[in-house]
């Protein structure tokens, strides 16, 4: 019985040994594990600071980045030169919706309310220490509260070139972009200020209650570092910082992580401590110090792991062997750091590289310019930066897919990394448009290097089964001889560009003075706009004759421009700049609705003359052209078969299958349709015959040379009998001689149009004219042509 009893003593004796062992190791690896999970949550807040700064700053650059394309595009800076606050508003409302503005405001260069969201007097006021900043530096951007919301605003100068206003692009700081935040980094993020009840919280990631909480708490200072906070009984570590330099009020930032939600993982491990603990008493006082040791040696080796990630050392992996609860805690841990290592790595990647083609963007290249330049600029070695832009992408994207077109865009951006030299830099800009870097090239070689790019990406494109013809456009400016700055290098290449998509040749070097011609046309488009309402556009009109009847049958509306400073502009120079600014369905109408205007008056002076209006290929796009023209032939009461519809082939091979349609509306009218500068456009007879046309009008270019070139005459001939054997009528235009019209009267064409007949003339004087000609007064002009 003793010896039971000292049995049961000795056991009782061990189990109580390596209970409290047991005890005391579970109570070291609580106090242990709580410190490292506080040290790792402030070592996250530090971390989380940093990230937070790289992801403010990336959300920044992008927003200053959108606003610079907006305030360099040339159809909103015309819309802004043109002064219209209809017109202003109309383009900020479109262009801000286009790159995804939550607030868009046009200032007055003196910093007034133009256009955009909001109280203008307030808007302006809250808008004005970022506009003194910006007038300093060029721009600026900060947080700022625009009608009672947080929002982060980048304001730039619109110029042209001199600084005609200030555009204000704002996004709105939401629940949204702080759970962004914590998807990144695991922390919460509230948007606050202190407020006389409280604080005011514009934005958070919390959950309901916390931040209900947060809203009667007192707040930390900013820069204070980090500090412990109770929200709805949970512990919170939280830093705060200001928003933005520029901040109004006592605008900040809280970075807060849960302590609870840190812990949370540890309470598996600590039942299972305490379950060893329980069967440790059937385990001898040896089995306890060994568990006792391999649980304080790894909890070290994590509290030295913290220490490094607080440093911002992430090279270092945490490595504890084993599987135990602690093993796997390490093995979270370092997933943990290698995590973290991997956003920061990938934000500071996003910052400065496209994410489909890997190439650098558009900020990267602007600063890899500006470092060429600075390393050049002692010694003057030349520089070249090609400007790439691939011709008929969109049709790609239209035809096959955005999703081809991405695999495209991949492929191009390849071709050019294979092509270039192993120092040549190449970065996307955007969309289909690319830009390569040449240091120390020769001026010679630049143009020839520029069409080995050209010629690699013209080669035949595979894929899936897919084979098409790449072909680009690329403008070419060299340092120092076209410009010492990054931006006038950039503007000018982006120049030669649209030289070379204009004339075709594929390379185009930028030639001196087109900057003028730039801003010149650049005041035209601007203008344009208001030239109707200044009255500064007139028609005139050019008579079609019928050359076997000698009588007048049409004449052609031509509208003529006479700028209140220049003078006279070229229709071949402000029609191109209407299409492209957009302005074209507006002169479309208005030389529509003043054409039929004239008729009438024609009508009424009883000259009966049909009336032909040119349209351009923008205008067949515009599905409202047939009301707008039927409305128009009610209101003059002119009847539809008096008004011919001219559109170019050019214009009409664009999108045949929709012109077609476009073409059937029309006909549908009753309009009379004719096919302008035939020969010129490429179509084919099949295309052709699709097409529901009443004339051919025989381009200028074949008529003028056809009594000197058999091959016009050739061509002439071929394009009457080809019109006639279809049922259509044939016009020559461009006729200069009267041995061109005689020609014309023996090959069977049916009118004739040119300053051999007449030049265009004003409405009066081609009623004058008409009334002469029909009384055989021009008789050198028109006499007996039958053959």
């Amino acid at each position: 019985m003793g010896r039971r009893r000292f049995r049961d003593k000795i056991i009782a004796l061990l189990i109580l040994v390596v209970l409290a062992a047991q005890l005391a190791t579970f109570a070291v690896v609580q106090v242990a594990t709580e410190r490292s999970v506080r040290s790792q949550l402030g070592e996250e807040i530090h971390v989380g600071q940093r990230v937070w700064q790289r992801f403010n700053d990336n959300r920044s650059s992008q927003l200053l980045d959108s606003v610079v394309v907006l305030a360099d595009d040339f159809g909103f800076k015309a819309a802004i030169a043109s002064g219209d606050p209809g017109t202003v508003a109309s383009a900020l409302a479109n262009q801000g919706s286009r790159i995804g503005a939550d607030v868009a405001v046009v200032l007055s260069p003196d910093g007034r309310w133009q256009a955009g969201q909001g109280d203008g007097a307030a808007t302006a006021a809250a808008l004005a220490p970022l506009l003194r900043q910006a007038e300093a530096d060029g721009y600026a951007q900060s947080v700022l509260m625009l009608d009672g919301k947080l929002c982060q605003v980048a304001l730039v100068p619109i110029r042209a070139p001199s600084l005609i206003a200030w555009v204000a692009v704002g996004s709105v700081l939401t629940d949204d972009y702080a759970r962004d935040f914590r998807a990144l980094t695991g922390l919460d993020a509230s948007f606050v200020q202190t407020a006389p009840d409280g604080v005011q919280v514009f934005a958070s990631s919390l959950a309901p209650a916390p931040l209900r909480a947060l809203r009667s708490s007192v707040l930390p200072a900013s820069g204070a570092g980090v500090r412990e906070m109770s929200l709805d009984g949970r512990q919170y570590f939280t830093a705060a910082q200001p928003l933005g330099q520029a901040a109004q009020g006592d605008l900040r930032v809280l970075l807060q992580g849960s302590l609870d939600e840190a812990m949370a993982p540890y309470a598996a491990l600590k039942f299972r401590v305490l379950m060893l603990s329980a069967l440790a008493g059937l385990l001898a006082l040896a089995v306890a110090m060994v568990i006792a040791r391999g649980v304080s040696r790894p909890v070290g080796e994590l509290a030295e792991a913290a220490q490094r990630i607080a440093e911002g050392d992430y090279s270092r992996p945490v490595a504890i062997a084993g599987k135990d609860e602690i093993a796997h805690l390490a093995n979270a841990f370092g997933q943990m750091q290698e995590g973290i290592a991997r956003r920061e790595e990938k934000i500071l990647h996003q910052a400065g590289h496209d994410s489909l083609t890997g190439l650098p963007n558009r900020a990267r290249a602007r600063d890899e310019l500006e470092a060429a330049i600075a390393r050049h600029r002692d010694d003057r070695e030349c520089s070249a930066v090609l400007m790439i832009d691939l011709d008929r992408f969109k049709e790609i994207n239209d035809t096959l897919g955005h999703g081809f077109g991405d695999r495209v865009l991949v492929e191009a951006a390849k071709r050019l990394r294979q092509a270039v030299r192993a120092g040549d830099f190449v970065a996307r800009l955007g969309g289909d448009e690319f830009l390569v870097l040449m240091e120390n090239v020769e001026r010679g070689q630049a143009p020839e290097r520029a069409t080995l790019l050209l010629h690699s990406l013209r080669q035949p494109l595979d894929l899936t089964s897919t084979r098409i013809n790449l072909d680009a456009s690329i403008g070419l400016a060299l340092y120092p001889d076209h410009g010492e700055e990054a931006e006038t290098l950039l503007r000018r290449a982006d120049i030669a560009l649209y030289d070379a998509k204009e004339t075709r040749q594929g390379v185009a070097l930028y030639e001196s003075g087109r900057d003028e011609v730039h801003l010149r046309q650049l005041a035209l488009m601007g203008d344009l706009r208001h030239a109707i309402e200044r009255d500064e556009l007139s028609l005139q009109f050019q008579p079609k004759v019928e050359i076997g009847s000698r009588r007048v049958l049409h004449a052609e509306a031509l509208v003529r421009w006479t700028h209140a400073q220049l003078g006279p502009v070229r229709p071949d120079e402000f029609v191109p700049l209407a299409e492209r600014s957009g302005f074209i369905h507006e002169l479309t109408r208005y030389v529509l609705d003043r054409s039929l205007a004239q008729q009438k008056k024609w009508g009424e002076q009883g000259l009966d003359l049909g009336i032909a209006v040119n349209l351009s290929a923008i205008d067949l796009m515009d599905a409202d052209l047939p009301d707008f023209i039927l409305a128009c032939l009610q209101r003059h009461d002119v009847p539809p078969q008096r008004l011919i519809l001219e559109l170019t082939e050019s214009a009409l091979m664009r999108d045949v299958n929709y012109a077609v349609r476009m073409l059937h509306r029309l006909r549908a009218i009753g309009m009379r349709l004719a096919i302008d500068d035939f020969g010129t456009g490429y179509s084919s007879l099949a295309q052709l015959k699709r097409m529901p046309v009443d004339e051919l009008k025989i381009d200028k270019s074949f008529v003028m040379q056809m009594t000197e070139d058999s091959d016009d005459a050739v061509i002439v001939r071929s394009t009457i009998e080809l019109g006639h054997n279809m049922g259509l009528r044939v016009i020559a235009e461009g006729v200069e001689t009267e041995d061109s019209l005689a020609l014309l009267a023996r090959l069977g064409c049916d009118m004739a149009q040119g300053y051999f007949l007449s030049p265009p003339l004003a409405g009066d004087a081609l009623s004058a004219w008409a009334r002469d000609f029909s009384a055989g007064t021009p008789a050198a002009a028109m006499h007996d042509l039958r053959v």
